[in-house]
Protein backbone atom coordinates (compact mmCIF):
# COMPACT_ATOMS: atom_id res chain seq x y z
CA UNK A 1 0.00 0.00 0.00
CA UNK A 2 1.85 3.32 -1.29
CA UNK A 3 1.85 6.18 1.59
CA UNK A 4 -0.36 8.87 1.33
CA UNK A 5 -0.46 12.53 1.93
CA UNK A 6 -1.32 13.44 5.09
CA UNK A 7 -3.22 16.51 4.24
CA UNK A 8 -7.15 15.69 2.16
CA UNK A 9 -8.42 18.08 -0.12
CA UNK A 10 -12.02 19.01 -1.49
CA UNK A 11 -12.23 19.47 -5.25
CA UNK A 12 -12.66 23.24 -5.11
CA UNK A 13 -9.62 23.70 -2.81
CA UNK A 14 -7.85 22.05 -5.79
CA UNK A 15 -9.57 24.01 -8.01
CA UNK A 16 -8.08 26.99 -5.68
CA UNK A 17 -5.23 25.45 -5.78
CA UNK A 18 -4.25 25.09 -9.31
CA UNK A 19 -6.37 28.98 -10.56
CA UNK A 20 -3.07 30.18 -7.91
CA UNK A 21 -0.96 28.00 -10.04
CA UNK A 22 -1.99 29.28 -13.53
CA UNK A 23 -1.43 32.87 -12.04
CA UNK A 24 2.58 32.41 -12.28
CA UNK A 25 2.12 29.65 -15.15
CA UNK A 26 1.06 31.83 -17.81
CA UNK A 27 -2.50 31.37 -17.01
CA UNK A 28 -2.78 28.32 -17.17
CA UNK A 29 -2.03 24.43 -16.00
CA UNK A 30 -1.19 22.19 -19.10
CA UNK A 31 2.35 21.60 -17.40
CA UNK A 32 0.13 19.93 -14.32
CA UNK A 33 -1.78 18.08 -17.15
CA UNK A 34 1.27 16.55 -18.73
CA UNK A 35 2.46 15.50 -15.69
CA UNK A 36 -0.65 14.01 -14.23
CA UNK A 37 -0.89 11.89 -17.71
CA UNK A 38 2.67 11.21 -17.51
CA UNK A 39 2.47 9.41 -13.83
CA UNK A 40 -0.48 7.19 -15.26
CA UNK A 41 1.26 6.15 -18.26
CA UNK A 42 4.19 5.49 -15.55
CA UNK A 43 1.84 3.16 -13.89
CA UNK A 44 0.22 1.45 -16.46
CA UNK A 45 3.71 0.28 -17.75
CA UNK A 46 5.64 -0.54 -14.88
CA UNK A 47 2.59 -2.87 -13.01
CA UNK A 48 0.90 -3.94 -16.47
CA UNK A 49 3.80 -5.90 -18.38
CA UNK A 50 3.31 -7.56 -22.24
CA UNK A 51 0.53 -5.22 -23.04
CA UNK A 52 -1.66 -5.84 -26.32
CA UNK A 53 -3.77 -3.29 -26.10
CA UNK A 54 -4.98 0.03 -24.28
CA UNK A 55 -8.42 1.43 -24.44
CA UNK A 56 -9.13 4.92 -23.40
CA UNK A 57 -12.21 6.48 -22.13
CA UNK A 58 -12.44 10.71 -22.20
CA UNK A 59 -14.75 13.06 -21.27
CA UNK A 60 -14.85 16.06 -22.47
CA UNK A 61 -13.61 17.64 -19.37
CA UNK A 62 -9.55 18.27 -18.04
CA UNK A 63 -9.85 14.35 -16.86
CA UNK A 64 -10.18 13.54 -20.44
CA UNK A 65 -7.62 16.08 -21.07
CA UNK A 66 -5.01 13.68 -18.63
CA UNK A 67 -6.70 10.86 -20.91
CA UNK A 68 -5.57 12.31 -24.07
CA UNK A 69 -2.10 13.03 -22.47
CA UNK A 70 -1.74 9.07 -21.72
CA UNK A 71 -2.78 8.17 -25.39
CA UNK A 72 -0.37 10.88 -26.70
CA UNK A 73 2.26 8.59 -24.76
CA UNK A 74 0.92 5.53 -25.47
CA UNK A 75 1.48 6.77 -29.48
CA UNK A 76 4.87 7.83 -28.70
CA UNK A 77 6.06 4.62 -27.57
CA UNK A 78 3.93 2.61 -29.97
CA UNK A 79 2.11 0.36 -27.75
CA UNK A 80 -1.16 -0.49 -29.16
CA UNK A 81 -4.45 1.54 -27.55
CA UNK A 82 -7.67 3.23 -28.66
CA UNK A 83 -9.40 6.27 -27.90
CA UNK A 84 -12.86 6.93 -27.33
CA UNK A 85 -14.70 10.26 -26.86
CA UNK A 86 -18.13 10.96 -25.67
CA UNK A 87 -17.48 14.50 -27.13
CA UNK A 88 -14.85 17.06 -28.60
CA UNK A 89 -13.42 19.13 -25.40
CA UNK A 90 -14.56 22.64 -24.16
CA UNK A 91 -12.69 25.30 -26.19
CA UNK A 92 -9.56 27.05 -24.55
CA UNK A 93 -8.91 24.56 -21.82
CA UNK A 94 -5.67 22.45 -21.27
CA UNK A 95 -8.05 19.34 -22.13
CA UNK A 96 -8.41 21.28 -25.77
CA UNK A 97 -4.82 21.53 -26.05
CA UNK A 98 -4.23 18.13 -25.18
CA UNK A 99 -6.81 16.64 -27.62
CA UNK A 100 -5.29 18.21 -30.58
CA UNK A 101 -2.19 17.81 -29.63
CA UNK A 102 -2.47 13.68 -30.05
CA UNK A 103 -4.67 14.66 -33.70
CA UNK A 104 -1.41 16.53 -34.61
CA UNK A 105 0.77 13.26 -33.63
CA UNK A 106 -1.62 11.50 -35.96
CA UNK A 107 -4.02 9.89 -33.59
CA UNK A 108 -7.32 9.23 -34.22
CA UNK A 109 -10.37 9.60 -31.42
CA UNK A 110 -13.64 7.74 -31.96
CA UNK A 111 -16.86 9.49 -30.84
CA UNK A 112 -19.09 5.70 -30.70
CA UNK A 113 -18.62 2.66 -28.72
CA UNK A 114 -17.82 -0.32 -30.36
CA UNK A 115 -20.63 -2.28 -31.66
CA UNK A 116 -22.79 1.11 -30.38
CA UNK A 117 -21.24 -0.64 -27.07
CA UNK A 118 -22.94 -3.92 -27.31
CA UNK A 119 -19.92 -6.86 -26.40
CA UNK A 120 -18.91 -9.24 -28.96
CA UNK A 121 -20.18 -12.54 -26.81
CA UNK A 122 -23.00 -13.33 -28.87
CA UNK A 123 -22.01 -15.05 -32.22
CA UNK A 124 -24.38 -12.97 -34.29
CA UNK A 125 -22.43 -9.76 -33.18
CA UNK A 126 -18.95 -8.98 -35.45
CA UNK A 127 -15.99 -9.82 -33.42
CA UNK A 128 -13.70 -7.66 -32.34
CA UNK A 129 -10.35 -7.54 -29.86
CA UNK A 130 -11.10 -6.20 -26.07
CA UNK A 131 -8.20 -4.70 -24.77
CA UNK A 132 -5.69 -5.84 -21.70
CA UNK A 133 -6.44 -2.19 -19.72
CA UNK A 134 -9.23 0.52 -19.99
CA UNK A 135 -8.09 3.95 -18.80
CA UNK A 136 -10.99 5.94 -17.33
CA UNK A 137 -11.01 9.51 -17.80
CA UNK A 138 -14.34 10.44 -17.98
CA UNK A 139 -15.76 12.37 -15.09
CA UNK A 140 -12.95 13.36 -12.65
CA UNK A 141 -13.81 15.40 -9.80
CA UNK A 142 -16.47 17.70 -10.98
CA UNK A 143 -19.82 15.67 -10.45
CA UNK A 144 -22.12 15.26 -7.63
CA UNK A 145 -25.09 13.63 -9.56
CA UNK A 146 -25.72 10.89 -10.52
CA UNK A 147 -23.86 9.82 -13.82
CA UNK A 148 -26.89 10.09 -16.63
CA UNK A 149 -27.33 9.18 -20.74
CA UNK A 150 -24.27 8.39 -22.56
CA UNK A 151 -21.72 8.83 -20.18
CA UNK A 152 -23.62 5.84 -17.87
CA UNK A 153 -23.61 4.00 -20.84
CA UNK A 154 -20.09 3.96 -21.50
CA UNK A 155 -19.46 3.39 -17.97
CA UNK A 156 -21.48 0.38 -17.97
CA UNK A 157 -19.85 -0.58 -20.68
CA UNK A 158 -15.98 0.01 -19.50
CA UNK A 159 -17.10 -2.10 -16.52
CA UNK A 160 -18.41 -5.02 -18.88
CA UNK A 161 -14.87 -4.83 -20.44
CA UNK A 162 -13.45 -6.83 -17.18
CA UNK A 163 -10.31 -5.08 -18.25
CA UNK A 164 -7.76 -4.02 -15.65
CA UNK A 165 -9.17 -0.24 -14.75
CA UNK A 166 -7.21 2.59 -14.02
CA UNK A 167 -9.09 5.16 -13.22
CA UNK A 168 -7.74 8.83 -13.57
CA UNK A 169 -7.68 11.21 -10.10
CA UNK A 170 -11.06 9.80 -9.09
CA UNK A 171 -13.28 6.35 -10.47
CA UNK A 172 -16.22 7.73 -12.79
CA UNK A 173 -19.58 7.85 -10.54
CA UNK A 174 -17.98 8.80 -7.54
CA UNK A 175 -18.39 11.92 -5.77
CA UNK A 176 -14.65 13.09 -4.79
CA UNK A 177 -15.07 15.38 -1.79
CA UNK A 178 -17.67 12.86 -0.11
CA UNK A 179 -17.55 9.04 -1.14
CA UNK A 180 -20.93 8.83 -2.50
CA UNK A 181 -22.17 6.54 -5.08
CA UNK A 182 -25.58 8.12 -6.27
CA UNK A 183 -25.37 5.54 -9.56
CA UNK A 184 -23.21 4.27 -12.00
CA UNK A 185 -19.41 4.15 -11.09
CA UNK A 186 -16.37 2.61 -12.81
CA UNK A 187 -15.23 -0.14 -10.98
CA UNK A 188 -11.33 0.58 -10.92
CA UNK A 189 -8.56 -1.71 -9.92
CA UNK A 190 -6.46 1.38 -9.34
CA UNK A 191 -7.13 5.01 -9.06
CA UNK A 192 -4.11 7.34 -9.42
CA UNK A 193 -4.83 10.59 -7.61
CA UNK A 194 -3.38 13.93 -8.72
CA UNK A 195 -1.96 16.98 -6.52
CA UNK A 196 -4.10 16.51 -3.88
CA UNK A 197 -5.89 13.38 -1.84
CA UNK A 198 -9.52 13.82 -2.11
CA UNK A 199 -11.75 12.41 0.67
CA UNK A 200 -13.81 10.49 -1.66
CA UNK A 201 -10.71 8.06 -2.24
CA UNK A 202 -10.55 7.49 1.46
CA UNK A 203 -14.61 7.32 2.82
CA UNK A 204 -17.86 6.63 2.10
CA UNK A 205 -19.31 3.97 -0.62
CA UNK A 206 -16.53 5.14 -3.08
CA UNK A 207 -14.19 3.00 -1.18
CA UNK A 208 -15.22 -0.12 -3.05
CA UNK A 209 -14.77 1.82 -6.49
CA UNK A 210 -11.54 2.79 -6.57
CA UNK A 211 -9.16 -0.18 -5.89
CA UNK A 212 -5.52 0.65 -4.88
CA UNK A 213 -5.26 4.27 -4.81
CA UNK A 214 -2.00 5.53 -5.77
CA UNK A 215 -0.90 9.59 -5.36
CA UNK A 216 1.56 11.98 -7.27
CA UNK A 217 1.91 15.46 -6.25
CA UNK A 218 2.88 16.54 -9.59
CA UNK A 219 5.96 17.98 -8.44
CA UNK A 220 3.79 20.85 -6.64
CA UNK A 221 4.62 21.51 -2.73
CA UNK A 222 1.12 22.38 -1.67
CA UNK A 223 1.48 21.66 2.34
CA UNK A 224 1.57 25.58 2.32
CA UNK A 225 -2.45 25.26 1.79
CA UNK A 226 -2.66 23.05 4.98
CA UNK A 227 -5.09 25.93 6.64
CA UNK A 228 -8.18 26.81 5.70
CA UNK A 229 -7.58 30.29 5.53
CA UNK A 230 -5.82 29.75 2.25
CA UNK A 231 -9.37 28.86 0.57
CA UNK A 232 -12.07 31.34 -0.26
CA UNK A 233 -15.01 29.36 0.82
CA UNK A 234 -13.64 25.63 1.92
CA UNK A 235 -16.90 23.36 1.59
CA UNK A 236 -16.15 22.00 5.31
CA UNK A 237 -15.44 24.40 7.91
CA UNK A 238 -12.48 22.77 9.45
CA UNK A 239 -9.82 21.02 7.90
CA UNK A 240 -9.10 16.95 6.88
CA UNK A 241 -6.31 14.66 7.42
CA UNK A 242 -6.34 10.74 6.88
CA UNK A 243 -4.31 8.50 9.07
CA UNK A 244 -3.37 4.93 9.36
CA UNK A 245 -1.64 2.99 11.93
CA UNK A 246 1.71 3.69 11.63
CA UNK A 247 0.92 7.68 11.90
CA UNK A 248 -0.20 6.44 15.45
CA UNK A 249 2.45 4.30 16.60
CA UNK A 250 4.20 7.16 18.64
CA UNK A 251 0.49 7.95 20.62
CA UNK A 252 -0.03 4.37 21.97
CA UNK A 253 0.35 4.07 25.38
CA UNK A 254 3.26 2.98 27.48
CA UNK A 255 3.31 0.78 30.69
CA UNK A 256 6.52 1.68 33.21
CA UNK A 257 7.87 -1.14 35.14
CA UNK A 258 6.51 0.31 38.20
CA UNK A 259 3.45 0.63 37.49
CA UNK A 260 0.20 -0.87 39.23
CA UNK A 261 -2.99 -2.04 38.14
CA UNK A 262 -4.23 0.81 39.17
CA UNK A 263 -1.98 2.98 37.27
CA UNK A 264 -3.13 1.24 33.70
CA UNK A 265 -6.51 2.53 34.59
CA UNK A 266 -9.67 2.10 36.38
CA UNK A 267 -12.38 1.01 33.47
CA UNK A 268 -16.25 0.76 34.02
CA UNK A 269 -18.53 -0.68 31.39
CA UNK A 270 -22.24 0.18 31.91
CA UNK A 271 -23.61 -2.42 29.41
CA UNK A 272 -25.76 -5.60 28.58
CA UNK A 273 -29.27 -6.02 29.87
CA UNK A 274 -30.78 -9.33 29.69
CA UNK A 275 -30.11 -11.53 27.03
CA UNK A 276 -27.47 -8.86 25.41
CA UNK A 277 -24.70 -9.78 27.69
CA UNK A 278 -22.65 -10.05 24.62
CA UNK A 279 -21.74 -6.82 24.05
CA UNK A 280 -21.04 -6.67 27.76
CA UNK A 281 -18.51 -9.30 27.54
CA UNK A 282 -17.00 -8.20 24.07
CA UNK A 283 -16.63 -4.27 25.28
CA UNK A 284 -14.93 -5.90 28.92
CA UNK A 285 -12.54 -8.28 26.87
CA UNK A 286 -12.09 -5.30 24.12
CA UNK A 287 -10.86 -2.96 27.35
CA UNK A 288 -8.37 -5.65 29.17
CA UNK A 289 -6.92 -6.60 25.69
CA UNK A 290 -6.10 -2.87 25.39
CA UNK A 291 -4.28 -3.09 28.35
CA UNK A 292 -6.30 -1.57 30.87
CA UNK A 293 -5.40 -2.31 34.53
CA UNK A 294 -9.09 -3.05 35.93
CA UNK A 295 -12.04 -3.48 34.39
CA UNK A 296 -15.30 -3.45 36.17
CA UNK A 297 -18.50 -4.29 33.85
CA UNK A 298 -22.50 -3.45 35.15
CA UNK A 299 -24.90 -5.28 33.72
CA UNK A 300 -27.42 -7.69 34.35
CA UNK A 301 -27.49 -10.16 36.95
CA UNK A 302 -28.08 -12.57 34.36
CA UNK A 303 -25.52 -12.24 32.36
CA UNK A 304 -22.48 -11.85 35.16
CA UNK A 305 -22.02 -15.94 35.31
CA UNK A 306 -21.54 -15.81 32.07
CA UNK A 307 -19.54 -13.01 31.47
CA UNK A 308 -17.01 -14.39 34.21
CA UNK A 309 -16.51 -17.89 33.04
CA UNK A 310 -15.21 -16.55 29.51
CA UNK A 311 -13.29 -14.13 31.76
CA UNK A 312 -12.79 -14.18 35.19
CA UNK A 313 -10.60 -10.89 35.18
CA UNK A 314 -13.33 -8.92 34.63
CA UNK A 315 -15.59 -7.83 37.87
CA UNK A 316 -19.25 -7.54 37.75
CA UNK A 317 -21.80 -5.13 39.42
CA UNK A 318 -25.71 -5.30 39.05
CA UNK A 319 -27.04 -3.14 36.82
CA UNK A 320 -30.34 -2.89 38.20
CA UNK A 321 -28.99 -1.70 41.49
CA UNK A 322 -28.30 2.41 41.08
CA UNK A 323 -26.36 2.75 44.27
CA UNK A 324 -23.74 0.03 43.01
CA UNK A 325 -23.53 1.62 39.91
CA UNK A 326 -23.17 5.29 41.54
CA UNK A 327 -20.31 3.59 43.21
CA UNK A 328 -18.76 2.43 40.51
CA UNK A 329 -18.89 5.40 38.48
CA UNK A 330 -16.78 7.16 41.18
CA UNK A 331 -14.63 4.32 41.91
CA UNK A 332 -13.87 4.38 37.98
CA UNK A 333 -11.19 6.72 36.24
CA UNK A 334 -13.05 6.62 32.56
CA UNK A 335 -16.61 5.24 31.39
CA UNK A 336 -18.36 3.40 28.88
CA UNK A 337 -21.78 3.37 28.66
CA UNK A 338 -25.09 1.88 25.83
CA UNK A 339 -23.89 -1.62 24.48
CA UNK A 340 -26.29 -3.49 25.11
CA UNK A 341 -28.63 -1.40 27.34
CA UNK A 342 -31.78 -0.92 25.39
CA UNK A 343 -33.74 2.30 24.45
CA UNK A 344 -35.41 2.52 27.29
CA UNK A 345 -36.07 4.64 30.54
CA UNK A 346 -33.60 2.60 32.75
CA UNK A 347 -31.06 3.64 29.88
CA UNK A 348 -31.89 6.99 30.12
CA UNK A 349 -31.80 6.72 34.48
CA UNK A 350 -28.24 5.39 33.94
CA UNK A 351 -27.13 7.84 31.93
CA UNK A 352 -28.37 10.27 34.28
CA UNK A 353 -25.79 9.17 36.49
CA UNK A 354 -23.50 11.03 34.23
CA UNK A 355 -25.11 14.17 33.56
CA UNK A 356 -23.24 16.50 35.90
CA UNK A 357 -19.53 14.05 35.96
CA UNK A 358 -17.22 16.91 34.38
CA UNK A 359 -14.19 14.43 36.71
CA UNK A 360 -14.53 11.42 33.96
CA UNK A 361 -14.30 10.61 30.47
CA UNK A 362 -16.88 8.88 28.79
CA UNK A 363 -17.72 7.25 25.44
CA UNK A 364 -21.19 6.91 24.18
CA UNK A 365 -22.04 4.11 22.37
CA UNK A 366 -24.83 1.93 21.06
CA UNK A 367 -28.02 2.80 22.80
CA UNK A 368 -26.99 5.12 25.00
CA UNK A 369 -26.68 7.01 21.13
CA UNK A 370 -30.39 6.08 20.92
CA UNK A 371 -31.44 7.50 23.96
CA UNK A 372 -29.56 10.70 23.62
CA UNK A 373 -31.98 10.69 20.25
CA UNK A 374 -34.81 9.54 21.97
CA UNK A 375 -35.21 11.42 24.89
CA UNK A 376 -33.52 14.23 24.07
CA UNK A 377 -31.51 14.47 27.40
CA UNK A 378 -28.03 15.97 27.99
CA UNK A 379 -27.24 16.93 24.50
CA UNK A 380 -24.00 18.26 25.31
CA UNK A 381 -20.82 17.64 26.90
CA UNK A 382 -17.22 18.08 26.24
CA UNK A 383 -16.03 15.06 28.03
CA UNK A 384 -17.30 12.19 26.30
CA UNK A 385 -16.55 10.51 22.48
CA UNK A 386 -19.95 9.56 20.87
CA UNK A 387 -19.73 6.34 18.49
CA UNK A 388 -22.15 6.33 16.07
CA UNK A 389 -22.67 3.90 13.17
CA UNK A 390 -24.89 5.64 10.16
CA UNK A 391 -28.50 4.26 11.94
CA UNK A 392 -27.20 5.32 15.03
CA UNK A 393 -26.26 8.96 13.47
CA UNK A 394 -29.33 9.25 11.41
CA UNK A 395 -31.19 8.90 15.00
CA UNK A 396 -29.41 11.47 16.66
CA UNK A 397 -29.86 14.46 13.70
CA UNK A 398 -33.73 12.68 12.97
CA UNK A 399 -32.37 12.32 9.11
CA UNK A 400 -32.30 9.01 7.29
CA UNK A 401 -29.23 6.86 6.75
CA UNK A 402 -29.20 7.65 3.03
CA UNK A 403 -28.36 11.70 4.14
CA UNK A 404 -25.82 10.57 6.46
CA UNK A 405 -23.84 8.29 3.73
CA UNK A 406 -24.50 10.95 1.26
CA UNK A 407 -21.90 13.55 3.20
CA UNK A 408 -20.54 11.24 5.88
CA UNK A 409 -18.01 14.67 6.78
CA UNK A 410 -20.64 16.92 7.10
CA UNK A 411 -23.05 14.46 8.98
CA UNK A 412 -20.09 13.79 11.75
CA UNK A 413 -19.40 17.90 11.88
CA UNK A 414 -22.98 18.43 12.31
CA UNK A 415 -23.27 15.45 15.43
CA UNK A 416 -20.15 17.54 16.97
CA UNK A 417 -21.58 20.48 16.70
CA UNK A 418 -25.21 19.33 18.01
CA UNK A 419 -23.59 17.58 21.13
CA UNK A 420 -20.08 18.22 21.65
CA UNK A 421 -17.02 16.06 22.53
CA UNK A 422 -15.86 14.13 20.06
CA UNK A 423 -17.46 12.45 17.50
CA UNK A 424 -16.28 8.94 15.84
CA UNK A 425 -18.99 8.31 12.79
CA UNK A 426 -18.83 4.41 12.32
CA UNK A 427 -18.67 3.19 8.38
CA UNK A 428 -15.85 2.74 5.60
CA UNK A 429 -13.41 5.55 6.10
CA UNK A 430 -13.97 6.04 9.96
CA UNK A 431 -14.62 10.08 10.27
CA UNK A 432 -13.84 11.76 13.29
CA UNK A 433 -14.73 15.31 14.63
CA UNK A 434 -12.62 17.06 17.59
CA UNK A 435 -14.10 20.28 16.71
CA UNK A 436 -10.81 21.17 15.04
CA UNK A 437 -10.39 19.20 12.33
CA UNK A 438 -11.59 15.94 10.91
CA UNK A 439 -9.67 12.88 10.77
CA UNK A 440 -10.28 10.13 8.62
CA UNK A 441 -8.96 6.44 9.60
CA UNK A 442 -7.49 4.76 6.91
CA UNK A 443 -7.81 1.51 7.91
CA UNK A 444 -10.71 -1.29 8.28
CA UNK A 445 -11.40 -4.45 6.72
CA UNK A 446 -15.10 -5.91 5.67
CA UNK A 447 -14.11 -8.63 8.24
CA UNK A 448 -15.38 -6.15 10.93
CA UNK A 449 -18.86 -6.01 9.20
CA UNK A 450 -20.21 -8.39 11.87
CA UNK A 451 -22.29 -8.23 15.25
CA UNK A 452 -19.87 -6.96 18.33
CA UNK A 453 -17.36 -5.43 16.50
CA UNK A 454 -18.35 -1.80 17.96
CA UNK A 455 -18.75 -3.16 21.78
CA UNK A 456 -14.88 -3.99 21.27
CA UNK A 457 -13.70 -0.62 19.67
CA UNK A 458 -16.14 0.52 22.62
CA UNK A 459 -13.94 -1.61 25.69
CA UNK A 460 -10.48 -0.59 23.27
CA UNK A 461 -11.24 2.86 22.99
CA UNK A 462 -11.98 3.10 26.96
CA UNK A 463 -8.90 1.24 28.06
CA UNK A 464 -6.62 4.13 26.26
CA UNK A 465 -8.84 6.78 28.05
CA UNK A 466 -8.29 5.32 30.98
CA UNK A 467 -4.55 4.93 29.95
CA UNK A 468 -4.30 8.34 29.79
CA UNK A 469 -4.99 9.30 25.97
CA UNK A 470 -7.04 12.28 25.29
CA UNK A 471 -11.01 12.02 23.74
CA UNK A 472 -9.24 12.80 20.57
CA UNK A 473 -6.13 10.55 20.95
CA UNK A 474 -8.28 7.83 22.14
CA UNK A 475 -10.96 8.02 19.40
CA UNK A 476 -7.92 7.96 16.70
CA UNK A 477 -5.67 5.18 18.01
CA UNK A 478 -8.79 3.35 19.05
CA UNK A 479 -10.01 3.34 15.63
CA UNK A 480 -6.96 2.55 13.80
CA UNK A 481 -5.74 -0.27 15.92
CA UNK A 482 -9.49 -1.65 15.65
CA UNK A 483 -9.47 -1.00 12.25
CA UNK A 484 -5.49 -2.81 11.47
CA UNK A 485 -6.73 -5.15 13.77
CA UNK A 486 -9.88 -6.50 11.32
CA UNK A 487 -7.70 -6.03 8.18
CA UNK A 488 -5.54 -7.94 9.78
CA UNK A 489 -7.40 -10.77 10.92
CA UNK A 490 -9.09 -11.15 7.65
CA UNK A 491 -5.92 -10.95 6.09
CA UNK A 492 -5.03 -14.00 6.97
CA UNK A 493 -8.28 -16.05 8.20
CA UNK A 494 -10.42 -14.86 5.72
CA UNK A 495 -13.15 -12.07 6.14
CA UNK A 496 -16.14 -14.43 6.08
CA UNK A 497 -16.40 -15.84 9.49
CA UNK A 498 -14.17 -13.39 11.26
CA UNK A 499 -15.75 -12.57 14.81
CA UNK A 500 -14.76 -9.78 17.30
CA UNK A 501 -12.84 -11.36 19.91
CA UNK A 502 -11.33 -13.02 17.03
CA UNK A 503 -9.25 -9.59 16.79
CA UNK A 504 -8.09 -9.23 20.47
CA UNK A 505 -4.81 -11.12 19.92
CA UNK A 506 -4.34 -9.01 16.76
CA UNK A 507 -5.25 -5.81 19.39
CA UNK A 508 -2.69 -6.69 21.82
CA UNK A 509 0.05 -7.07 18.67
CA UNK A 510 -0.97 -3.76 17.42
CA UNK A 511 -0.75 -1.76 20.68
CA UNK A 512 2.47 -3.50 21.72
CA UNK A 513 4.25 -2.09 18.71
CA UNK A 514 5.88 0.77 20.93
CA UNK A 515 7.92 -1.47 22.80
Amino acid sequence: MQVLPTEVFTSDEVKQIEADYAKTHNGHCFDLMKKAGFSVFDYLVKKCKDLKEVWIFCGKGNNGGDGYVVASLLKEHSIAHRVFATGIPHEDTEASVAYEYYLQMGGHVEFDLPNNGVLPTDSKIVSYELPDVAIDALLGTGIEMAPQGATAKWIKYVNQLQAYTISVDVPSGVVADTGAVPGVCIKAHATICMLALKPGLITGDGVDFVGEVFFSNLGLNISGYSSLESFSNPRYLLPIRQVTYKDIKDELPFRCRSFNKSDSGKVLIISGKEGMGGAAIMAGIGALRSGAGLVKVATDRMNAQAMLSIRPELMSVDLSNYELVSKAISWSDVVAIGPGLGVNEHTASLMALLDDDEKHLFVYDADALNVLAKYEQNYYKENRILTPHPGEAARLLGESIEQINQDRILSCYKIWQKYGGVVLLKGPGTVICDGEQFTIINEGSEALATGGSGDLLTGIIVSLLGQGLDINAAAIVGACVHGRAGYLCGERNGVLGTLPLDLCDYVRELLNAKG
